[in-house]
């Protein structure tokens, strides 16, 4: 870990000379300004991005944009390369890393663009949208689309047990009254999925229970309080003694449990509408908000992915208005016409264009919406990928190896306590 640390420091050097310096080059072979936009995805993503590019130059015969789809497993190491040698694309797709790279200098602070235009409307996006790209009360980059944790649930094994359907206002002991009753571990079924597996269970699951994995300022590390103890040993409660979520040596290699009808509750992200409606053949089946304890107000953390100018940019203006045209309401409204995640903006996510979805399913649709308005920002500290490690491998333990809480806990803030300390000094370097 340490040394990893160090090599951070390193590009942590280059980039602030980068982001003094501007090395990128301006096209002048051609009447049209070339902006290089650099974004990670799979054939769904591709296929948007490649709609709106041509929606786009269509209507802006000045400008034209080049797409680069880099691996994700590639991405925030090719983009580190990147800004460090100052050969910079114009603008990048970022997500929880946005925070990383803005207090690094690298990228464009959006406010003034955005106060100054009078042809875009901040106001119309989510406020949960904008305030994931907002780091020191400036906007930093502009999400198309959003999304959180939803609960998809098989209506037929509910039916077959006599049970209700759930909805927005389902509490998590009546998630896990029901979940009891459809698991059947000897056949393979379970009342729900896997917990503790990756960052986004872990958050609505805690979250929901009204603990914080860090204080608001992400400073403290918090998941070792007793209430977090607590929420802690309920996860492992319900997956080792109530067996109603599988552990990784009860899922079949090369099965999914949702979609193979053997799991009454799915509560993941909103890639399960798109992936629900292409595999599942041989049950009915639904959606709502994801589950939550009585009075407490956070739902789930949102999943979305942002548009960032880079701050060594020549083509700023030109930038500004591809990422104002990718965020605005026609490029929207090709993301809406998906009928899956969440467009980042009020006016098309309560539209036709979004929520008139024919005969296709589920029924509840309209539920992400409601999923919004109760989602909250994930804690993306500046240490965001090195604590969430650490936190996984600890859960994995416990949950996966029945490795005692209270030693693994105790354990873990001995890990989170150093990137605690290494962020601070990092914050301090960058005033």
């Amino acid at each position: 870990m340490l040394r990893k640390m160090g090599g951070f420091l390193l590009l942590m050097v280059i980039f602030v000379l980068v982001a003094c310096g501007n090395n990128a080059t301006e096209d002048v072979s051609s009447d049209k300004t070339e902006i290089r936009f650099a974004y990670w995805g799979g054939d769904f993503d591709q296929t948007r991005m490649e709609t709106i590019k041509a929606a786009f130059e269509e209507q802006n015969d000045s400008i034209e944009v080049e797409l680069v789809n880099v691996p994700g497993d590639e991405y925030g190491q090719h983009l580190l390369t990147r800004f460090a040698s100052g050969d910079v694309y114009d603008i990048v797709q970022l997500a929880e890393n946005s925070y990383y790279f803005a207090t690094r200098g690298v990228l464009e602070d959006l406010t003034p663009w955005a106060e100054e235009d009078d042809d875009f409307d901040l106001d119309d996006f989510y406020e949960v949208g904008i305030e994931a790209y907002s780091h020191n009360d400036r906007l930093y980059g502009l999400p198309l689309r959003l999304g959180t944790v939803m609960m998809f649930y098989n209506k037929d094994l509910l039916d077959q047990h006599g049970l209700d359907y759930p909805d927005e206002h389902s509490t998590w002991e009546e998630i896990i009254e029901m979940a009891e009753v459809i698991t059947n571990p000897s056949e393979g079924v379970f009342g729900m999925n896997p917990l503790g597996g990756w960052w986004a269970s872990t958050s609505q699951f805690t979250r929901s229970h009204g603990v914080r994995m860090l204080s608001e300022d992400f400073t403290e590390f918090q998941l070792d309080s007793p209430e977090g103890i607590d929420v802690i040993e309920k996860m492992r409660y319900l997956v080792n003694d109530l067996n109603i979520a599988p552990n990784d040596s009860q899922i079949p290699e090369g099965i999914d449990l949702w979609t193979s009808g053997r799991q009454g509750f799915l509560i993941d992200g909103p890639w399960h509408i798109l992936s629900s409606r292409a595999n599942i053949e041989d049950f009915e089946w639904d959606m709502t908000s994801a589950p939550t304890m009585p009075g407490v107000t956070d739902t789930a953390p949102t999943f979305s992915n942002a548009f960032h100018i880079a701050n060594a940019s020549d083509n700023k203006d030109a930038a500004w208005e591809v990422i104002k045209f990718w965020t605005g309401v026609e490029g929207q409204e090709i993301l809406a016409s998906e009928h899956a995640e969440t467009p980042s903006r009020r006016s098309v996510a309560e539209s036709d264009a979004y929520l008139e979805i024919g005969d296709m399913g589920p029924e509840n649709f309209a539920s992400t919406l409601e999923a919004v308005e109760g989602a909250f920002p994930p804690e993306a500290s500046l240490m965001w990928s090195e604590i969430n490690e650490e936190v996984q491998n600890r859960l994995s333990r416990i949950i996966n190896l029945e490795e005692p809480v209270d030693v693994e806990m105790k354990a873990l803030r001995k890990d989170i306590e150093p990137l605690l300390e290494e962020q601070e000094r990092l914050l301090e370097s960058f005033e």
